[in-house]
């Protein structure tokens, strides 16, 4: 091996480890009592692990309950926002029609557009309309928020899709939507892994626009849960350490499953090129 490409490999891993440290510290953390937090040091392995520490964060402290709303709120507004991104990408690029390069030029408007920059008058909105402190009051806006970054990762994926494929299977009989869902669908599963997972963390993670429109505890989501849990357990270090760990597991699993087919997408040019 030469002596460059072991200085990479050297880089890498420190640069690894770099990251990985905060989340081992974390989980290292969250197997203490407060006894041990306050007494050893912070890098230092637990003499005893307590596991406890998980069960009360998760049935104690409600994470159970913040986790649940958290996977509801996130599991449908990636699938409508992966369904709809997929849609709208196939009729702007492979249709036809006036207009389509300023519709998907008006859709690219949103992505100047913080989320939270409409805070405000989303908030009247949803007043008015009745679905306030509803999950449906922040699965709307996460949709709307994370479209345009959809449609233009998948558009842009689309383009590089020869359109023989879709020809050769009108000449054999199919139609726009069997073509859609039997030919584009399985091609675009690079793309589509990297729309969730970008839509996944950006949802999983918002805490000002759930924490604005969601009043009641009974429907928090983990980002709101987790600063209900740290006044209920300020004194408990433990069980917080425990629940910010439980908070990081989907997010750590969701991008190992998708991870191979997100390289893809970007060995394909489905982002920026």
């Amino acid at each position: 091996m030469k002596i460059k490409n072991r200085v990479k490999i050297v880089i890498l891993i420190i640069f690894s480890v770099i990251q990985i440290f905060p989340l081992l510290w974390l989980v290292n953390f969250s197997l203490k009592d407060n006894s041990e937090i306050y007494t050893a040091s912070s890098l230092k392995l637990p003499e005893t692990p307590v596991f406890g520490n998980y069960a009360e964060a998760w049935l104690k402290g409600n994470v159970a309950e913040y986790f649940l709303n958290s996977v509801l709120v996130t599991f449908i507004s990636v699938a409508i926002t992966v369904v709809l991104s997929c849609m709208m990408g196939y009729a702007i690029t492979r249709m036809k029609w006036r207009g389509s390069n300023a519709a998907l030029g008006f859709l690219m408007l949103g992505m100047m557009v913080p989320i939270h920059a409409t805070l405000i008058p989303l908030f009247l909105l949803m007043q008015k309309a009745g679905l306030l402190n509803t999950h449906w009051c922040i699965i709307i806006p996460y949709i709307a928020a994370g479209l345009p970054l959809a449609v233009f990762i998948i558009s842009n994926f689309l383009r590089s899709i020869p359109h023989e494929l879709e020809e050769a299977a009108f000449i054999d009989g199919c139609g726009v939507i069997r073509s859609f869902v039997h030919i584009i669908i399985p091609v675009l599963k690079p793309a589509v892994a990297t729309v969730a997972i970008f839509t996944f963390m950006s949802n999983w993670n918002e805490f000002i626009m759930a924490s604005t429109y969601l009043q009641t505890s009974e429907l928090y989501t983990l980002p709101i849960g987790l600063t209900a849990f740290r006044g209920a357990y300020s004194t408990a270090l433990g069980p917080m350490a425990a629940a910010i760990v439980i908070t990081c597991i989907p997010l750590i699993l969701f991008y190992c499953v998708c991870s191979e087919q997100v390289e893809k997408s970007f060995a394909a040019g489905a982002v920026l090129k």
